[in-house]
């Protein structure tokens, strides 16, 4: 019934009888014009400047909405001396693979900025985390999807592969 015509990425809808011209004069001439009219009238239809609201969300807050002076240091509590950090609590990365979409974010980061701890399954092509995952974060902080990758407990604890084992003798 009706093209689809593109204009420098714009798109127009075009309708039958602009592509095939009718003669201005007699019988056609009253064809040409019930044509258009036939088309106004279907434009008229077709716009509706009625807005549905059917299928669409409304935010509706479940309480109040906190003020700044409300929020004003809330997380102070949470804020400690670098001595009291657990030096014993080590953690690693975990994928969920049913919210990954694959995008390789992780992986980039961890391989250029990381400690290359995840590779692609070669069958799934779904990123999996080896044990030298060392729990920087990276990986969590760039993931596009909330709650794709949790930091879990270590089942084995970090040992770090640093350098060559040293010498019996030294060269030195």
């Amino acid at each position: 019934m009706f093209s689809v015509e593109s204009i420098n990425g714009r798109i127009f809808r075009q309708s039958p009888f602009v592509a095939t011209s009718l003669p201005s004069f007699g019988p056609y001439l009253q064809e040409k014009k019930q044509t258009i009219a036939n088309h106004k009238k279907k434009l008229i239809d077709f716009t509706d400047d009625s807005v549905s609201t059917e299928g669409t969300r409304v935010y509706a807050p479940k309480g109040p909405v906190p003020r700044v002076k409300d929020v004003i240091a809330k997380a102070l509590q949470h804020i400690g001396a670098y001595q009291e950090l657990n030096i014993e609590e080590q953690v690693q990365a975990l994928i969920d693979p049913e919210m990954c979409v694959n995008c390789g974010k992780c992986y980039m980061t961890c391989n250029d900025a990381g400690y290359q701890a995840i590779v692609f399954d070669p069958e799934t092509h779904l990123p999996v985390i080896q044990d030298s995952c060392t729990g920087c974060t990276l990986c969590l902080s760039v993931c596009p999807i909330i709650d794709c990758i949790k930091m879990v407990a270590r089942t084995t604890p970090y040992v770090p592969k640093r350098g060559l084992p040293q010498a019996v003798e030294p060269v030195c």
